[in-house]
């Protein structure tokens, strides 16, 4: 038993260790499309992504789940894609090769080739996949429980993405993402694409935000302009 323990201890520190290489946000390479923008965010074993474009914030795409890597294998388990709900639940396994912040992806069953650069680090506190946990409602705080249909929200060291799904229909509910940034004791979010809500592009939303016991404490305006009080806890 001990040895088996072992084992699987020796082989998640090993895939963890190759997951660590990821965490922060990437940018697609395109040849062609000057305008499009694809931008994927890490944390140790969660990714989110969104297609957008530059000029206008206008919503393309966004897609989400769980990630693995092995010494030759990169491996994504989709729990939404906002294309197609067949999606999700699959699995894309990949040849990688990753070399001085570039990372190149090679789809084994299609042949299909990627290249994404780095633009941001995971390196600061609190910087990974939260989930919605509380509401404060009527007065009380409202306890969301753990089921398919979630909120989720990325964060690398200067990049977010929000993205509502249910992992088990694969109905994909709207993403957001931009820039963050802490200042002055407040949370400020830069809205670069907005899926329900175009209008917010390049406005900022500020919140309070306090941390503790993998627990952040959300105050603010919403989207819509109406107070909030929301806790989030660590994800993934």
């Amino acid at each position: 038993m001990r040895v088996f323990c072992f084992v699987l201890i020796t082989v998640f520190s090993f895939n963890l260790s190759y997951s660590q290489d990821f965490n922060g946000a990437w940018k697609k390479v395109y040849k062609d499309s000057l305008n499009q923008s694809t931008i994927k965010l890490f944390s140790n074993s969660y990714f989110t992504s969104a297609t957008y474009l530059k000029s206008s914030g206008e919503f393309i795409s966004a897609s989400g789940g769980t990630y693995s890597v092995s010494e030759t294998d990169y491996i994504e388990n989709y729990e939404i894609d906002s294309d197609a709900r067949a999606v999700t639940g699959s699995y894309l396994n990949y040849d990688y090769n990753l070399k001085n912040d570039t990372l190149k992806l090679n789809d084994k069953n299609s042949r299909h080739k990627e290249t994404w650069v780095r633009i941001d680090t995971a390196d600061k506190a609190g910087v990974t996949c939260w989930k919605i946990h509380q509401a404060y409602r009527n007065s009380e705080w409202v306890t969301i429980e753990d089921k398919p249909r979630k909120t989720l929200k990325m964060l690398t060291d200067n990049y977010y993405q929000v993205l509502a799904l249910n992992s088990q229909t694969g109905e994909f509910f709207g993403s957001s993402g931009g820039k963050w940034k802490y200042e002055d004791e407040k949370h400020h979010e830069m809205i670069f694409f907005f899926s329900k809500n175009p209008n917010m592009v390049s406005k900022i939303l500020s919140f309070d935000k306090e941390i503790e016991n993998d627990l952040w404490l959300h105050k603010g305006k919403s989207s819509k302009g109406d107070y909030i009080e929301e806790k989030w806890k660590k994800f993934k």
